[in-house]
């Protein structure tokens, strides 16, 4: 009979990619809607699966690739900073992978919510992927 050894980190490896993504914006979202549910000014669900849908086109959430965008929701350095977010080095080191853009998924989409409101209910600071996303579910979020 033939021995063979568990992989211990074939479970892991499930927590790369794509599903790792999901996780991260699984637990955002969970942590953004626990903390206020009843309360007016929180986003719904369904601006949370919009939102998850502008980010699984947009990028990593540390990214910075040079393109001028930031992070899982790519926001612009000005944008950013218009939306009261905290300075991030990597927006003087553009495309250095040594400056990832170092901020939590929870915090990008609580700017990608302040700047939703901003734009009146909209996606359209995102262009095309946010006019994509903003039909993935109807309602009012």
């Amino acid at each position: 009979m033939k021995v063979v050894a568990a992989d211990s980190t074939r479970g892991w490896n499930l927590l790369q990619g794509p599903v790792r993504s999901l996780l991260l914006v699984v637990i955002a979202a969970l942590t953004l809607a626990a903390a206020g549910s009843a309360q007016p000014g929180q986003p719904s669900a369904i601006w949370l699966v919009q939102a998850h849908c502008v980010h699984t086109h947009e990028g990593p959430w540390n990214a910075n690739t040079g393109n001028g965008r930031f992070g899982g929701m790519q926001f612009s350095a000005q944008t950013w900073m218009r939306m009261k977010g905290q300075f991030v080095p990597a927006f003087t080191h553009p495309g250095d992978p040594a400056f990832p853009f170092a901020v939590s998924p929870h915090e990008q989409l609580h700017r990608a919510w302040l700047l939703w409101l901003r734009d009146g209910h909209s996606w359209r600071s995102w262009g095309a992927v946010g006019t994509l996303c903003s039909q993935v579910a109807s309602g009012n979020p």
